[in-house]
């Protein structure tokens, strides 16, 4: 069976990139970088209500590319709120290696 898309690519392109001008009005306080990161996506067929990572709610929706961006960020400069290891832990395990 043959499944068809209710949109040719470009009315599919157009909808992302008005959805994209809605977001980005919406959001407000993005950086640069974020912009930028965010554009691409959409460019590439993505919808800013989605990302690439595949990141969910806790009502298992997908969350939003710009959220998706900041929560990976935070993970990222603040890994002891999320695992209790800093980035320098390393440092600190070299005292309990065995050999």
């Amino acid at each position: 069976m043959t499944h068809y898309l209710p949109y040719t690519i470009k009315e599919y392109m157009a909808l992302l990139f008005k959805e994209l001008k809605e977001y980005e009005a919406e959001i407000g306080g993005m950086t640069a970088e974020e912009r930028k990161q965010l554009r691409k996506w959409v460019a590439d067929g993505g919808s800013v209500c989605d990302n690439p990572w595949g990141m969910c709610a806790d009502n298992d929706h997908s969350i939003d590319y710009i959220t998706a961006i900041r929560i990976i960020d935070d993970i990222w400069y603040n890994p002891d709120d999320y695992f209790g290891v800093s980035k320098t832990a390393p440092d600190a395990l070299d005292d309990n290696i065995p050999f």
